[in-house]
Parts: structure tokens; C-alpha cells; sequence
């Protein structure tokens, strides 16, 4: 990945490999509005701290168990 820009903002080809997605999924999640963007001008950018926030907000727990054995 790039080094980040002086205002923090990344690209979508940086931004789908921080999500480990290619970016036809990125700019699908960006047009169902999905996950956070800004435009800069026509071109779309992020910013790392939201697409951390984003992965956080997606985050699964474990489930406990119930005492079930397999």
C-alpha cells in the first residue's frame, strides 16, 4: 500500500487491498453506500481511520458454546 497523503486520504486501489476485496466490491459497497468515501473532485478516496471503523462495525463475535459437544 502507498504511503498514506498528507490529509490521510487513500485510493481505491489502496483501500481494496487494506479490505482484502477487489475493487468491483469496493466501488459496488461505495454505490449501495455502504462504506464511507469522500470525492476529491470525480475521484473517489478514504480515509483509514473510517475503514477501520468500517471493518470494527462488521466484526462477528464467537458464539459461546451451550454446553453442546460434536
Amino acid at each position: 500500500m502507498e504511503k498514506q497523503s498528507e490529509s490521510g486520504l487513500i485510493t481505491v486501489d489502496d483501500a481494496a487491498q487494506f479490505l482484502a476485496v477487489c475493487t468491483s466490491t469496493l466501488y459496488g459497497w461505495v454505490y449501495q453506500r455502504k462504506i464511507p468515501f469522500v470525492k476529491v473532485g470525480g475521484a473517489l478516496r478514504f480515509e483509514v481511520a473510517e475503514l477501520q471503523k468500517f471493518i470494527q462495525s462488521n466484526r462477528f463475535r464467537v458464539r459461546a458454546s451451550a454446553g453442546r459437544q460434536i
